[in-house]
Parts: structure tokens; C-alpha cells; sequence
């Protein structure tokens, strides 16, 4: 970790020379961000599960829509469950968010919170019993009802989030230990299902293939190879296991032989398979491959595939303009995949949308998903140094 810290500083800083830090109402900023996060606490949070949900409680589906604890998204008109769709997208991302405003502030008051985040997560890897399996959230009525299916997108913030707390002081001992088993259980998960019998797929809760493809880890689209190789490596760093060493050596340059394939696609076709939230889990995977590759070769293969999805992404956040489209986080998203790569620009124009962006987020009314992306980009904008107050 302390690799990425120097290198992002050193990204940090050739950025801001060449398009200039801007100056920001970081006080403004901080306060419309931290009344966002406040109604995120209040509306969208359970002490029960220590989970965040996309929807406000009373909303959450309720035990009954379960049968024998489990929601078939196939079957059942609930869907994923409302409200419990993408909880450990919210959980990865608050956990990277603190260890990004830790770095900046030093906030020991934070430790309490991460530690709160991490709890949530666990259980959604605990709760139903099945080892490596991810729920997408937890009924909050019984809690410990689950959806059979997961996803590929859960598990990248999963392991991210856990990674990027793992190696901040925000983490301790005991934690860190918790974190490997959970960083194991994911590894053994795939090592076991992901294989050409089960077409690559991690399998749902049950044992059974998805139907929908979305927990295939291989033969996928380019913006999704990564992920893989990406759990192993997260596993080999906190275990120390030769058996995930291995693996990661075995699907890395494959996986970014075809990342680095994107840019060939038709426009069409990017526009069509990678919604804005694709680019942000796309950059999210490599960065833990950044960060924790030594070959200088690989290294440059890594940040060579992230670049163009940051170019994407800065027009993508031109587009949203600090406002909204059809995904309500879109601009935060934009903004994290633009700053997860290194030596890409974060210029003046993309600072300003930023701001923007928060600026138009009414704390009384805001969605957690927003708040929690915009939060998220923030801390990231700090902890590079691109966003600084003005001139008294």
C-alpha cells in the first residue's frame, strides 16, 4: 500500500502542476457533503445489519417476499430485494473513502465508523452460511434473509473495500485478521467454481449457475477481466498464499491482454455494455493490480488499460454535467474512475464538475448511493491534493 500512496502523491502532483489545483469552497464542499451523509445515517443505515441500503428503511422488502431465507431474482417479481441490491457496493466504497480521508486528516474519530462498515460486509459474507458467497444485502427485517444471486460488481467493491482498509491505520490487528479469512473465502470460492464446467461462473447461494451471466469471472467483456486476477492478488497480499500467487500469475496478463482491447470496440458497443458504473469497477480492479505489481512491464500494461477508461469517463462526466442521467451516481462515478488512474490529468474542467456535482446535491433529499460516490470522490480529490482552499 505505502507504493500506491507515493505513487498516487507523485500522479497527485503532476497534475496538479500541469492543470493547476483549484481553488474550492472546500468549507462549503465539506459541510453540504457531510449533511448528505447525515440524512445517509439517518435514512438508508441499519445498526441491525450495519449496512447502508439503496433505499430508505421502511422501503427495504420485507421477510415475507423470502423462502427459507433466500429470494430467487428469477422467480419472484422482489427482484434482488428492493433496497438490498447493492449494499457491499456501498460498503467497498465508504471503506476506501475513509482510508482516503484518514490519509488527509488523521481522524481517529474514523475508526469507529470504518470498523461499522466492515461488520456490515462480514455479515454479508456470513450471514446465510455459505462460504465465498457475497449476499448483495441482508432482509433487514429478520436479518440474515439474502438474494441467491450476487454479482461480479458486489464482489469488486467487496474485495477493494477490504483491500484498500486492510492497509490503513484506520484497521487493526484483530480486523486485519478477520479481513483475510474473508479475503480467503473469496479466493477458495473461485478457485473451486470458476472453472470451464461451470462456464467460469462463481455459482449463486444454492449452488447453482446464474442465468443472467453476471457471476461469470472469465471469458467476459474486457471491462470485467480484470476482477479475477484481482481477487487473487488481494488474497495473496493479506494471506501470503502461494496456491492465490499462482493463480494471479496465471489469468493476469491474459485478463489484461483483453482489458487492453477496449478502446477497439465499436462506440456503439462501449455505449451499449459499460454503463458509467462499469468504468468505475473496471478501474477499481486494476488499481489493486497497480498497486501491488513489481514487474515494471505488467505495471505499464495495467495503467496503460486504465487510461482510456478515465478519458471515457471524463466525457461521460461532461455529459452529466453535475446533474443526473439515468444512474443517479453517475457524476461520482465519473469523477472516482478519472482519479483511480495514474499520470491521466484531473484538469480544471473535471474539478469544476466535481464541485458541481456536490453543489447540487440538496442534503435534504439526496439518495445514499449519491452521497456515497460523491463522498467517496471527494476524499479521493483531497487525498491527491487536486482540490484546495482559495486564496484568503
Amino acid at each position: 500500500m505505502a507504493g500506491l500512496a507515493m505513487t498516487a502523491a507523485v500522479a497527485a502532483a503532476a497534475g496538479a502542476e500541469a492543470a493547476g489545483a483549484a481553488p474550492v469552497e472546500l468549507a462549503r464542499l465539506t459541510e453540504t457533503l457531510e449533511r448528505a451523509w447525515e440524512r445517509t445515517r439517518a435514512v438508508y443505515y441499519s445498526p441491525k445489519t450495519h449496512l447502508y441500503y439503496g433505499a430508505p428503511l421502511a422501503q427495504v422488502s420485507p421477510a415475507k417476499v423470502f423462502t427459507n431465507g433466500f429470494l430467487d431474482p428469477d422467480k419472484d417479481k422482489a427482484g434482488y430485494g428492493q433496497g438490498m441490491e447493492d449494499c457491499p457496493i456501498f460498503g467497498g466504497l465508504l471503506l476506501s473513502m475513509f482510508a482516503d480521508r484518514f490519509a488527509v486528516t488523521g481522524e481517529a474519530s474514523l475508526a469507529e465508523p470504518a470498523r461499522d462498515v466492515f461488520a456490515g460486509l462480514e455479515l454479508c459474507a456470513t450471514v446465510h452460511g455459505v462460504p465465498g458467497f457475497v449476499a448483495r444485502g441482508i432482509c433487514l427485517e429478520d436479518g440474515k434473509s439474502v438474494c441467491l444471486t450476487s454479482s461480479r460488481d458486489q464482489y469488486t467493491h467487496f474485495v477493494h473495500g477490504l483491500w484498500r482498509y486492510y492497509h490503513s491505520r484506520l484497521c487493526d490487528a484483530e480486523t486485519k485478521g478477520r479481513i483475510r479469512t474473508q479475503l480467503r473465502a473469496v479466493a477458495e470460492r473461485m478457485r473451486r467454481n470458476v472453472t470451464p464446467e461451470n462456464d467460469y461462473d462463481f455459482l449463486r447461494a444454492d449452488g447453482s449457475r446464474d442465468p443472467r451471466g453476471i457471476c461469470r469471472m472469465w471469458n467476459v467483456l474486457p471491462h470485467e477481466a480484470a476482477r479475477l486476477p484481482m481477487f487473487y492478488a488481494a488474497a495473496w497480499d493479506a494471506c501470503r498464499d502461494e496456491t492465490y500467487l499462482r493463480l494471479y500469475r496465471q489469468y493476469l496478463e491474459p485478463a489484461l491482454d483483453h482489458s487492453l482491447t477496449l478502446p477497439s470496440l465499436p462506440r456503439s458497443q462501449l455505449n451499449r455494455s459499460m454503463p458509467t458504473y462499469s468504468l468505475l469497477q473496471m478501474q477499481t480492479s486494476l488499481e489493486v493490480l497497480l498497486a501491488l505489481e513489481t514487474d515494471a512491464r505488467l505495471k505499464a500494461k495495467i495503467a496503460a488499460a486504465m487510461k482510456p477508461v478515465a478519458e471515457m469517463a471524463a466525457e461521460r462526466a461532461i455529459r452529466v454535467n453535475g446533474g443526473e442521467e439515468r444512474y443517479l451516481c453517475a457524476c461520482g462515478e465519473a469523477a472516482l474512475a478519472q482519479l483511480m488512474a495514474e499520470d491521466v490529468p484531473f484538469p480544471r474542467q473535471q474539478v469544476e464538475l466535481l464541485c458541481r456535482s456536490i453543489a447540487l446535491s440538496d442534503p435534504a433529499t439526496v439518495t445514499s448511493c449519491r452521497t456515497i460516490h460523491l463522498l467517496s470522490a471527494f476524499w479521493r480529490a483531497r487525498r491527491l491534493g487536486l482540490l484546495v482552499p482559495p486564496t484568503p
